[in-house]
């Protein structure tokens, strides 16, 4: 994605970060396509999540993250509000809707963080925010964004593989 920024003329620098993003987002959608829905919840043991619930989890806090994103680029210094993942979830229906239903979701909450970071310029950048009283910048939130899907497609390929 070689970009242009007007006022500056220079190729974006952060570029990178939103394929990173599209990258980490089609790793996820190419494990939860082949899989069967019955196989997405099954559980290997009780204290492990079912590829489904980590699949939730992605749904809430990329949802939740993307707000978040939206925020620091257009606000000064927000916080990132907390949520009750489990009534999130509920409310969500994720759990009880497909793997396919809730990965649109997911599609949604990426595709808007990419829409807004592929208009954002280089300077805004730095612009912070705080998770938990910890500032962050939007450079690390987003590189954040991308690691959680990935962390979490292999949580799914994991609990899969158990099954």
């Amino acid at each position: 994605m070689a970009r242009i920024d007007f006022v500056t003329g220079a190729p974006e620098k952060y570029s990178g970060l939103v394929d990173q993003i599209e990258q980490a987002r089609s790793s996820l959608r190419v494990v939860v396509a082949q899989e069967a829905e019955a196989n997405m919840r099954l559980h290997a043991n009780s204290e492990d999540w079912s590829a489904k619930r980590t699949l939730a989890h992605l749904g809430v806090y990329l949802r939740l993250n993307s707000v978040f994103i939206r925020r620091i680029a257009t606000m000064s210094d927000p916080e990132r509000q907390p949520i009750d993942e489990e009534k999130a979830i509920e409310e969500s229906n994720f759990m009880t809707g497909s793997a396919m239903d809730l990965m649109q979701s997911i599609d949604q909450s990426v595709d808007e963080t990419i829409e807004l970071l592929s208009r954002t310029p280089d300077a805004s950048w730095g612009r912070r925010g705080s998770v938990e009283g910890v500032s962050r910048s939007l450079r690390q939130q987003v590189e954040g964004y991308s690691s959680h899907i990935l962390e979490h497609t292999e949580q799914i390929k994991m609990a899969l593989a158990q099954n």
